[in-house]
């Protein structure tokens, strides 16, 4: 079977959905279906080097992420058996192949934070309006699935739950020149190192987990916290300061993959407060890794963790404190859920995702 995936989103692999994107091609291609991508004029996809070969490029304007959303997309290849579009968009009439539309999260509807600028209404009005023209609709936890029958219940017959994959680089140890030349480069020394990976949204939650941070190490007397997602978030940096943790935080830049998965490594826990996702695809990664995990309580996030981590009220700074220091000073039980969590991340394997995908393209192809 050959498939045509929308490779349109494909910027440099920072956020979930082109991690997503990513390890799906992947996990295809090891399981013997061909995918052509599409939207990147010229571009073969090689699934096996970082975001897929593609060449660098600059983030596209608002009018031709339109044009090719409405316009350039109907005109794909007619020598693929069906198009998956890997994000919550379809175009305003049906194409000659059956579709199928990833829907990570309804953040923009669950939140009305995310739902503000006209712009983004008329997005998410066009969103509502076409959605329904895709052959199927796949939905990566049972969380989304939820969402999508409480905002969206006319759509639920078309929903399938596929969950989110993690790619092969997190399963696999690292060597340990990679690790210390990571360390070194943000100058690590202090223990317990805490590490998390995601963004600065306020739904991230991040001033719970400083907050809590701040009671942990000075009880400690020792840790700091690797913070990866952007060096130069002004609230987040202002709120170090204010908390005087200055020399025991650590801001990185976005990393290539590579580089997270050392720090991954280099970590002795892995701690997400985030109050509101689709999936969770840190905690998965640390799970991959072998690594300890403390999430917030949500429900996106426990389907993912389920009992191979700790689960937390996401605004309890208190519950955080207590939660991070058992661990950290009960070495049997952080041996417990790093063994757990390797365990529990085979389910998140892209191989075993990619042959869930499979069966419903020769479902759809068939129908």
């Amino acid at each position: 079977m050959k498939i045509a995936m929308d490779i349109s989103i494909m910027e440099e692999c920072r956020t979930g959905t082109e991690e997503y994107t990513e390890g799906l091609v992947w996990g295809l291609n090891r399981v013997g279906t061909q995918v052509l991508g599409v939207g990147r004029h010229g571009q073969a996809l090689l699934p096996d080097q970082t975001c897929l070969g593609l060449s660098p490029r600059h983030k596209r304007s608002p009018w031709h992420k339109w044009w090719w959303e409405n316009v350039g997309i109907l005109s794909s290849p007619k020598d693929v058996s069906l198009v998956h579009i890997p994000y919550m968009m379809h175009p305003p009439r049906p194409l000659a192949v059956p579709t199928v539309v990833t829907v990570h999260d309804l953040i923009p509807y669950r939140l009305q934070a995310y739902h503000g600028r006209l712009r983004e209404r008329l997005y998410f009005g066009q969103i509502r309006k076409y959605l329904p023209l895709a052959s199927q609709i796949v939905a990566i936890s049972q969380a989304t699935y939820r969402d999508i029958a409480d905002f969206f219940p006319q759509w639920i017959a078309k929903v399938t739950v596929i969950p989110n994959g993690v790619h092969p680089d997190y399963f696999r140890p690292v060597a340990v020149e990679q690790m210390e030349q990571i360390t070194s480069t943000y100058g690590l020394v202090k223990r317990p190192r805490l590490l998390y990976v995601g963004g600065y949204d306020p739904r991230k939650n991040v001033q719970t987990l400083l907050q809590a941070c701040q009671k942990v190490f000075a009880r400690l007397n020792d840790g700091e916290l690797v913070l990866v997602g952007a060096l130069n978030h002004e609230p987040t940096t202002r709120l170090v300061t204010e908390l005087g943790m200055e020399d025991r935080v650590i801001l990185t830049p976005y990393l290539s993959r590579r580089n997270v998965v050392a720090l991954y490594q280099a970590a002795d826990l892995f701690v997400y407060p985030s109050t509101y996702e689709g999936f969770g695809l840190p905690p998965a990664q640390a799970l991959a890794m072998g690594i300890p995990v403390i999430a917030g309580d949500i429900s996106a996030v426990s389907e993912v963790v389920g009992d191979s981590g700790l689960l937390v009220p996401p605004k309890e700074v208190d519950a955080w404190v207590d939660t991070i220091i058992k661990v950290i000073q009960t070495p049997a039980l952080a041996q417990k859920m790093a063994a757990r969590g390797r365990a529990r991340a085979e389910d998140f394997s892209w191989e075993n995702i990619a042959q869930q995908y499979q069966k419903l393209y020769h479902r759809l192809v068939r129908e």
